[in-house]
């Protein structure tokens, strides 16, 4: 029945039961109080299925929060392709203007000397 189940799961449990949780609640204890509530007592087949929904609540919750920080880094990546990029472009344009400048020097210094 507690299988997979964190202390956060468990918690959400006692307090779905209208019981109240104790900063110091041990997993033990907090299986105690579900175990010991009323609702538990008269279907536990309830709480068992309580208990397994907090559980895929809180792996499916993981999950999306995951795939958000990969998608994140997916486009901080492309962010950065598309500056290396651009810095790559204006380096290019850079020299493309340095040569331009020599070359007129060069004709400048060559129409001088005739």
């Amino acid at each position: 029945m507690y299988k997979n189940a964190l202390k956060e799961d468990l918690i959400r449990v006692v307090e779905d039961l209208d019981g109240t949780v104790e900063s110091t609640d041990t997993l033990a204890k907090l299986k105690t109080k579900i175990e010991n509530s009323s609702t538990f007592e008269s279907d536990p087949d309830f709480v068992k299925t309580l208990i397994q929904n907090c559980i895929d609540e809180r792996v499916s919750r993981n999950e999306r929060e995951a795939t958000l920080e990969k998608q994140k880094i997916e486009l901080a990546k492309l962010q950065l392709a598309k500056l290396e990029k651009e810095v790559e472009l204006q380096m290019a344009k850079n020299e493309a203007l340095s040569l331009n400048l020599l070359q007129l020097k060069s004709k400048r210094n060559s129409s001088k000397q005739t």
